[in-house]
C-alpha cells in the first residue's frame, strides 16, 4: 500500500508541476476541471496535493492506527466543514464558520469513537485528543493548506496524548 501511495503521489505531483509550467496544459486543466477549482488553485497546487504529501507522510512517520485515523479526519472531517459551512455556516470566527467548524468536530469525534471501540486501537482518549486537534487545526487560519496540517498536526496529538496514557 506504501508503494503504491507514494508512486501515486509522486505521479500527481508531476502532473501539477507540469500544470503549473506548461501553459498550454494550464489552459486545458483549468478548462477541464474548472468546476471542481478553488479560485487559487487556478495558479498554484490544488488541495489533493497537500492531501495526497500529507497522506504519504503520515503513514511513514506515524503508527498504523494512527495515521489511518488522522487522514479519517481530513478525509471526512475538513469536507463536513466546508459543506456545513457553505450551507448553514452563519457565525464566523477567524474567516471560517463556527457551525462548519462543529460540524467537523462532530464528524471527528464520532469517527474517533468508531474506530476506537470498534478497533481498540488507538484508545479513545488518544482518539479524541486527535480529533479536537484536528478540528482546531482546521478552523484557525493558518498559511499551510489544513489538508497537509489537519493530519499531520491531529497524528502528533495523538502520538504525543498515547505516551501519557
Amino acid at each position: 500500500m506504501l508503494v503504491t501511495l507514494a508512486a501515486v503521489t509522486t505521479a500527481f505531483l508531476s502532473l501539477e508541476v507540469a500544470r503549473l509550467r506548461i501553459p498550454s496544459l494550464k489552459r486545458r486543466f483549468s478548462a477541464w476541471f474548472a468546476c471542481l477549482l478553488r479560485e487559487e488553485e487556478v495558479s498554484k497546487a490544488t488541495g489533493s496535493s497537500y492531501f495526497l504529501v500529507s497522506c504519504l507522510i503520515t503513514v511513514l512517520a506515524f503508527p498504523r492506527n494512527i495515521a489511518a485515523l488522522a487522514i479519517l479526519f481530513l478525509s471526512l472531517g475538513d469536507p463536513a466543514a466546508t459543506m456545513v459551512g457553505m450551507w448553514k455556516g452563519r457565525t464566523r470566527l477567524w474567516g471560517k464558520s463556527v457551525e462548519g467548524n462543529a460540524a467537523c468536530l462532530g464528524v471527528c469525534l464520532f469517527t474517533a469513537i468508531l474506530v476506537s471501540t470498534a478497533l481498540q486501537k488507538p484508545p479513545l482518549t488518544v482518539a479524541v485528543a486527535g480529533a479536537v486537534l484536528a478540528t482546531v487545526i482546521q478552523s484557525v487560519p493558518v498559511r499551510l493548506n489544513d489538508n497537509l496540517t489537519i493530519p499531520i498536526g491531529s497524528a502528533v496529538a495523538m502520538l504525543v496524548t498515547s505516551t501519557f496514557t
